[in-house]
């Protein structure tokens, strides 16, 4: 039932018909309790003839016994990272997800934020290893390892599931992607991890006698557990032994299926050309179509788009040994995103971000007349219903999801990283104008003004820009915690003599190969802070 609290705030008007949706509302409850599961995916799906399509979130108590010793600040920043993707999923009217999270936050979601659309569990609180390995019920990581159960049990009763990380940022519905021709064909499309020891991105090099194929991929492919999209295939299909991401890889290479008929490896992945398909179908299933005919900024959008190639992967269940005769399995297919669908974001503080900005570029930034519309206008998130704010400067159209985690880091390197690195992401999202949550007025710059508005500024770079002429987006600082516009501008390859890089802290970074790095995000063990 829902809290006196939450009935009150109905009854009392306070929850909008854009927060909260009366036919959807989920009263909360233990997902190990019979029938609740059930109810949870019901009230919380979209459901159509064709599909049943469901949003995944989680987040854990931010005072978790690990985060006592950091920043004040860091104690409630995964709440604040749920806020503000509530807040961006409904804007674009993709209000159908549920929330795995703790009785305690789950009441406080309903009486201060009218969301009901969240659950707890009470799976292994008592399991024996909790205190080994140093969990209580309600941390972080005790739910990390739960959402795999319920992730695969929604695939199993037939829904279509994105389980995302809450640090993301969607600047435009992927579902237009995943449902298109691209992706259509795929059965999971989840984020890559690339870079340093990782290898190198996905690239085509098509010879005269090749049409669509680019032959195997030489390097690493990681799968990245922070954006997934699995679709519920017949019987089950190979994805619903997820558990999480070391696992996920693992089940992935366990599964791997041969095709001889192209000469692929059991465990070798395929390379795919990023022009092979057209993004989105041709008329009414996006905004960036018009009557059949694609918009100019659509043109230039799928130019950008087709540069980068992505891999595919095929995985088949093994036989059935119980089974009499042979069994055949239906080799489905996965997909790891191309960077501008589930790509990966890396930032870094700088300081003076108008003196850089001129240093990059001699007059460009001292005569603001040589500026685009787009890096003067101080930009705020459009109010219309289903868009939001685009991403920042020249890659406004280009990314779908930004996720600015980096992937797996070095054991001996794990002290401080995650939590200095949660920061930052908390700055570049008011620097964007992402912090949607923030319903408090953004202030109005006049032209020019936006690059001194703060002595901080945010650079900003992102595994797509390696494909693009953009290879870093500089954006200032609001000078206050209060909501701001977006002051971006792109920026190409410069004399890293020129930039005053900074930690988290303000401490200044002296790596300048960093720099360099950011123009892909090419090695991802560079973006933690060290202190």
């Amino acid at each position: 039932m829902l809290s006196l609290a939450a009935v009150a705030a109905l009854s009392a008007g306070k929850c909008t018909k854009h927060v909260v949706d009366s036919e959807r509302q989920f009263a909360g409850g233990d997902l190990e309790a019979p029938g609740v599961l059930e109810e949870f995916l019901s009230a919380r799906s979209r459901v159509t003839p064709y599909y049943k399509h469901l949003i995944f979130l989680s987040v854990g108590d931010t005072r978790d016994h690990r985060r006592q010793s950091k920043d004040p600040a860091l104690r409630t920043i995964s709440s604040e990272f749920l806020f503000n993707l509530l807040a961006n999923l409904r804007a674009l009217n993709l209000g159908y997800h549920g929330i795995l999270t703790t009785p305690a936050l789950c009441k406080s979601l309903q009486e201060e934020r009218c969301e009901f659309s969240c659950a707890w569990s009470t799976l292994w609180h008592n399991h024996p290893g909790l205190a080994r390995w140093g969990l209580v019920p309600g941390d972080m990581f005790l739910i990390w390892q739960q959402q795999w159960r319920y992730v695969s049990a929604a695939l199993e009763r037939g829904y279509d599931v994105i389980r995302a990380d809450t640090d993301v940022y969607f600047a435009e519905s992927p579902y237009a992607v995943l449902n298109g021709p691209y992706f259509k064909d795929a059965a999971m499309v989840v984020q890559q991890d690339f870079g340093g020891p990782l290898g190198e991105r996905p690239s085509c090099t098509r010879r005269k006698d090749e049409r669509d194929d680019c032959g195997v991929h030489r390097g690493t492919a990681l799968l990245n557990c922070g954006l997934v999209y699995v679709r519920s295939g017949p019987g089950g299909g190979a994805y619903h032994a997820l558990i999480d991401q070391q696992l996920m890889r693992d089940t992935v290479s366990a599964l791997s299926v041969p095709l001889p008929d192209r000469s692929k490896p059991r465990d070798k992945w395929l390379v795919v050309a990023g022009d092979k398909h057209p993004t989105f179908y041709a008329a009414g299933t996006h905004k960036c179509t018009l009557a059949g005919m694609l918009r100019p900024v659509c043109k230039k959008q799928y130019k950008e788009r087709a540069k980068a190639a992505h891999l595919v992967q095929y995985v088949a269940p093994p036989p059935d040994p119980t089974s009499i005769g042979p069994s055949v399995a239906r080799a489905e297919r996965i997909a790891l995103a191309p960077d501008w669908l589930f790509g990966r974001g890396c930032l870094t503080h700088v300081r003076s971000p108008r003196v850089l900005l001129e240093k990059a570029t001699p007059g460009r930034a001292a005569r603001p007349a040589r500026l685009a519309s787009t890096e003067t206008e101080c930009l705020v998130p459009p109010t219309e219903y289903g868009l939001t704010m685009a991403a920042p400067g020249p890659a406004e159209h280009m990314l779908v999801a930004t996720h600015a985690h980096p992937p797996a880091r070095r054991r001996l390197a794990t002290r401080h990283f995650v939590y200095s690195m949660a920061l930052k992401r908390k700055r570049s999202f008011r620097s964007f104008a992402w912090d949607l949550a923030d319903k408090r007025p953004r202030a109005n710059y006049s032209q020019g003004k936006c690059w001194d508005r703060s002595s901080k500024g945010i650079l900003f770079g992102h595994t797509f820009f390696a494909n693009t002429n953009t290879k870093y987006v500089l954006c200032a600082m609001p000078e206050t915690d209060s909501p701001a516009c977006a002051c971006c501008a792109g920026l190409n390859p410069f004399q890293s003599s020129k930039i005053e890089m900074e930690t988290t802290e303000g401490r200044p970074l002296i790596n300048r190969n960093q720099l360099k790095a950011m123009a892909g995000c090419g090695d991802y063990q560079m973006f933690w802070d060290r202190r």
